[in-house]
């Protein structure tokens, strides 16, 4: 009994310690949402503690777009009139910019650096709202109620925001950037980082997204090009793309069995699959999707394990080079060497025979070679050859 009553006491005691830990936690995660709305951003002062928003209530789920912690807190101008500032962290920054795509079409605007300094900022702009990513965050400024602040009061109080938030500016996707002519294409794109999401972008009737898996950090974005809508998904290694190209091309033959509707064209490109719904023909969703490559660099953020071997690859293939280079310059010079001395030998040549054809020689031989052996030495005295006068 004792021994029963022992062990019931410290499985309450464990499950109490889980509870007050995941307490704990969110807490402090809360916490960490709530350092991002400071007390004051200039000349905007908070009118109140940061709270919670209700994230149900506006149609939000945290797992679909992997919100951590979200916080909104009001702040005045020096004329009272009154701004909401809501500041959502993810746990990335394409989960971010998801939020930032959703927002933007649920209010109608269009997604570019409206209302913020620099160029190329993701950010989109609506009467009395401005919205932003920065880093994995994302935040909107919106007036309370809408229509009772000046633009340029959302705008200053947003880059304000902005530039108190420690991390890179909110850029655009590099998935938005390989969408066939991105510049005008990101400004009505969709981005989703869960199945659901992207399943409510392209819509329900599109089952062969069904056998797509997010697992690993998958994202996708959706854009459309007339009627036809292009799907890129991207999955983090080559694994995940093939396990995910497989179920894919089996559920579009488990379709086109069932005289179901299927994907004008689906393609693998690297680690991406690509889409092309409600296309015109076949032709043209080919050649939509033929726009689409995989472009991706590998960078090693530790010591990269194929130095070496790449090293000596380098290095063996320099010094076959060098041989080779220093085999042909010396048969190139051997073969320039004797090419000049061949033209210069066949001109002295060529010019001295000239020279001997030219002058006249003279013989008493009749032409014929003479060959003059009477002063030859033959040893002795010449003198005593010669015939005296007394011989005569």
């Amino acid at each position: 009994m004792l021994y029963s009553l022992r062990k019931l006491f410290y499985t309450f005691a464990l499950v109490a310690l889980v509870v007050v830990q995941a307490t704990v936690a969110a807490v402090a995660a809360d916490d960490a949402a709530a350092r991002l709305l400071s007390e004051r951003f200039g000349d905007f002062v908070a009118a109140g503690a940061a709270s919670a928003p209700d994230l149900s209530g506006a149609g939000l789920k945290q797992e679909d777009f992997e919100i951590s912690t979200a916080a909104m807190r009001l702040y005045q101008t020096g004329a009272g009139e009154q701004l909401s500032v809501t500041v959502f962290q993810t746990s990335s920054n394409g989960a971010a910019y998801s939020l930032l795509t959703r927002e933007a079409k649920g209010r109608g605007a269009r997604v570019g650096a409206q209302g913020l300094e620099g160029a190329g900022r993701a950010a989109f702009s609506s009467p009395g709202t401005l919205g932003f990513v920065k880093g994995s965050a994302f935040v909107i400024v919106s007036a309370t109620p809408k229509g009772s602040v000046a633009e340029d009061q959302i705008s200053a109080l947003a880059r304000a925001v902005e530039q108190s938030i420690d991390a890179k500016p909110g850029e655009f996707p590099v998935l938005v950037q390989h969408l066939p002519d991105w510049e005008q294409a990101q400004a009505s794109a969709d981005y989703a980082v869960s199945l659901p999401v992207l399943q409510k972008i392209v819509g329900t009737t599109h089952t062969a997204l069904d056998a797509v898996s997010f697992e690993g950090g998958t994202e996708a974005v959706a854009a459309r090009y007339g009627d036809a809508q292009l799907v890129i998904i991207e999955f983090t290694t080559p694994q995940y793309a093939a396990d995910n190209d497989a179920r894919i091309n089996e559920r579009i033959n488990q379709l086109r069995q069932a005289g179901q509707p299927i994907p004008s064209f689906y393609k693998r490109e690297g680690n991406y699959s690509v889409f092309v719904f409600d296309a015109a023909d076949e032709s043209t969703a080919a050649a939509l999707a033929s726009n689409v490559k995989y472009e991706k660099e590998v960078r090693w953020l530790g010591d990269n394990p194929h130095a070496q071997a790449r090293a000596e690859e380098r290095y063996t293939n320099t010094m076959g080079n060098v041989i080779l280079t220093t085999l042909k310059t010396t048969g190139l010079a051997i073969l320039l060497c004797l090419s000049i001395g061949g033209l210069f030998g066949g001109i002295i040549f060529l010019r001295r025979r000239a020279q001997a054809t030219a002058r006249e020689a003279y013989s008493d031989a009749g032409g014929m070679l003479r060959l003059n052996l009477e002063d030859a030495h033959v040893g002795g005295d010449t003198a005593t050859r010669l015939v005296g006068k007394r011989e005569m």
